[in-house]
């Protein structure tokens, strides 16, 4: 069964209907050549949700747990600089916007090496933390239409777990590739949502689509869908690499689902894992593995990295 529907700007949405959660279908959408949730949610009502409400309410403990992960987070980060830093080549000053930059661990590791930093960072508790606690260039505002181009041009736009919470991530891309410098880099990291082992365990041990969210989630990303749309955008796409499948522990019997305590411990088990790939680096065995992974679309979450080219 199909689903159509028009959004706010009468754009009409067709596709297969995957999953009803919540009062919403998930659509394959054959206008977008990616999943998304009909209706979409009143702007109005996002906006003042990641504003007021996201680190308040839904996820109180997220900027202590990232002070907790600390060291592991840095593995993580740095990683991606490295290769902004492959890309770009820049012997002047490089010079990052963050979008959704959270507690600004990201933008520190990125000013620890030298970069010029920029976040935007709607939530108020994080925009403080990260200019207050971290000192940091933090603008507390939506990246729109009306505020986009107030930051000048950057070498790199990130967006971490970002797009799949924007009501048009196309028109998102479109502006971060806007404040590019010429061979400027376009990262995303967004989770990879109906992959082959969520699939399984749904089909084989009877899970509900526990990654559907639709009061967070509109969009649901995977590495072929990302791909086309940086190719549809005209971005190339020069490097891919995902994050450590989190499914596996479940088809280990390691059921996190909804279960903090688990989670905590799976968690725990892959940042001790990947600090041992850190401590041999020259080896890069871990980005080796986790590159392979992504070629057939295994993994929790998806990075690309497109060139304006």
């Amino acid at each position: 069964m199909d689903k159509k529907w028009k959004d706010n700007d009468k754009v009409l949405h067709t596709g297969k209907i995957l999953i009803n959660k919540d009062g919403y279908d998930v659509i394959e959408c054959e206008l977008c050549e990616f999943k998304h949730i009909v209706p979409l949610i009143d702007i109005e009502d996002q906006e003042k949700f990641y504003t007021e409400e996201f680190y308040q309410k839904e996820t109180k403990n997220y900027i202590e747990r990232h002070k907790e992960d600390y060291e592991w987070w840095c593995i993580e980060h740095n990683e991606k600089y490295d290769y902004f830093e492959k890309f770009i080549n820049s012997n002047s000053e490089k010079k990052i916007l963050d979008i959704g930059s959270g507690p600004g661990f990201f933008l520190k590791a990125g000013k620890d090496r030298g970069w010029n930093t920029i976040g935007i960072e709607p939530g108020k508790p994080a925009y403080k933390y990260s200019k207050q606690e971290l000192d940091l260039n933090i603008k507390n505002e939506f990246f729109c239409r009306e505020t986009y181009k107030n930051h000048g041009l950057f070498d790199v736009v990130h967006l971490n777990n970002v797009l799949e919470h924007v009501l048009n991530p196309i028109d998102m891309l479109i502006m971060a590739k806007e404040v590019l410098l010429p061979n400027g880099l376009v990262c995303v990291t967004s989770p990879n949502d109906f992959n082959p082992l969520q699939v399984m365990a749904v089909e084989y041990l009877n899970k509900e689509h526990w990654w559907v969210v639709p009061e967070h989630h509109v969009n649901y990303f995977d590495n072929k869908s990302l791909n086309n749309l940086f190719i549809k955008l005209d971005l190339s796409v020069v490097y891919e690499t995902t994050s450590f499948p989190l499914e596996l522990f479940l088809l280990m019997g390691k059921d996190y689902i909804g279960n903090d305590k688990i989670g905590k411990e799976i968690h725990k088990k892959r940042m001790i894992m990947e600090k041992h790939f850190n401590n041999a680096r020259k080896n890069n065995i871990k980005r080796k593995i986790y590159n392979k992974l992504a070629e057939i679309g295994i993994g929790r979450e998806y990075t690309i990295i497109g060139q304006k080219v």
